[in-house]
Formats: structure tokens, C-alpha cells, sequence
């Protein structure tokens, strides 16, 4: 604490502590409204929840990284019984197969088809991309081994949460010619 000129305490580590608490919050709410390149949210009344590409479960470390995963830039247009069923079903696979449980280090790549004409289901408001395919990339880590799969599912609004997911898996190899993207571009392709 230190005096001020006019005879009155100031706690600066308080004062400085909430002056950061404040930027912080101003900070998100411009992040909020403008993250996505949208002033609005166009999921609002559109039909389709926000699918998290990396779930809000996966980041309950801390309070912060768990907040991160609200952002729109982590969101894709899915349809409720996509987002809620098949979709979390596999989220839940993946939290399975975690380090943890039989590795040391799991990779994990996600996403919608966005870049061919053919793999775009709609637009809302004719602008933000509804995927008709999502996929996910997985490439475990067991000490010097690599092992590697990927699920692809048709964006439906149909629950498909009770298929047993092998209908899902596909080859990486398969994925990258159905999407165009070298995945783990640093491993050879054997």
C-alpha cells in the first residue's frame, strides 16, 4: 500500500490485479464478437449446435483452457443427433484410447469437409460451411511404434450413437485421398 497525495491508501497489487481482471473480461467479450469474422453468432436459431472439433471434456485442467474451447474458431455446424450421439460416442473413444490408458502419446486431428464443393452439406446464411463429412485422425505413440486410424461419418440427423464405431474406421491413407490433407506429414507414409 502507499499513500496518495490526497491522503488516501491505494492497494496497488489489489488495484493492478483487478485492472488485469478487467482487460481480461473486455478482452473475451471482443473475442466473443469477433473471433469467428462474424459479428453474430450464425448458429443462433439455425438447426445446428456447436460442435466442439476439440470438447469442452478434454480441457478440465483449468478453468482457461477449458473456456477456450467455447470459442467459436473451435466450432463446426453439427446437427443435434450427429453432435450428441455418434459424434460424442467417439469423442468418448477417444478419452479411452488416451495415453493414460495403453500409451505415451496420442495425436489427434479433426475436423469437417470444407474445401470440396461435393463435401459441403449447406451454408447457413450463406456463409458458414456446414461439413457433410467429419472425421477424426489418430495416431498413437507406444514407445518407438506408431499406430494409426482415423473415424469418417456422414453428417446426418439421424442417431447412429448405438453403430458399432469399426463402421466408422478408416485407413489414414483412405482419409488423406477423401480430404486432400497429408496427415502426420512428419512420419513416413508406411
Amino acid at each position: 500500500k502507499r499513500q496518495a497525495e490526497q491522503g488516501i491508501e491505494i492497494d496497488e497489487e489489489g488495484f493492478h490485479a483487478e485492472m488485469t481482471k478487467q482487460k481480461e473480461r473486455a478482452r473475451a467479450e471482443r473475442l466473443k464478437k469477433n473471433i469467428s469474422g462474424w459479428s453474430e453468432d450464425l448458429f443462433v436459431r439455425s438447426g445446428y449446435d456447436h460442435g466442439h472439433i476439440c470438447p469442452s471434456a478434454d480441457r478440465q485442467y483449468s478453468k482457461e483452457a477449458n473456456y477456450q474451447t467455447f470459442y467459436m474458431t473451435n466450432m463446426q455446424p453439427q446437427r443435434n443427433a450427429f453432435n450428441a450421439k455418434l459424434w460424442a460416442v467417439m469423442e468418448q473413444k477417444v478419452r479411452d484410447i488416451t495415453p493414460k490408458t495403453i500409451g505415451d502419446t496420442l495425436y489427434v486431428c479433426k475436423g469437417g469437409t470444407i474445401d470440396n464443393e461435393s463435401q459441403i452439406l449447406t451454408r447457413i446464411q450463406g456463409k458458414m460451411i456446414v461439413p457433410r463429412y467429419f472425421y477424426m485422425a489418430l495416431l498413437l505413440k507406444l514407445g518407438n511404434q506408431f499406430t494409426a486410424f482415423a473415424f469418417w461419418a456422414e453428417h446426418t440427423n439421424n442417431d447412429h450413437s448405438n453403430d458399432p464405431l469399426s463402421n466408422y474406421v478408416i485407413t489414414i491413407d483412405e482419409l488423406e485421398q477423401r480430404t486432400g490433407i497429408d496427415f502426420f506429414c512428419n512420419l513416413p507414409d508406411d
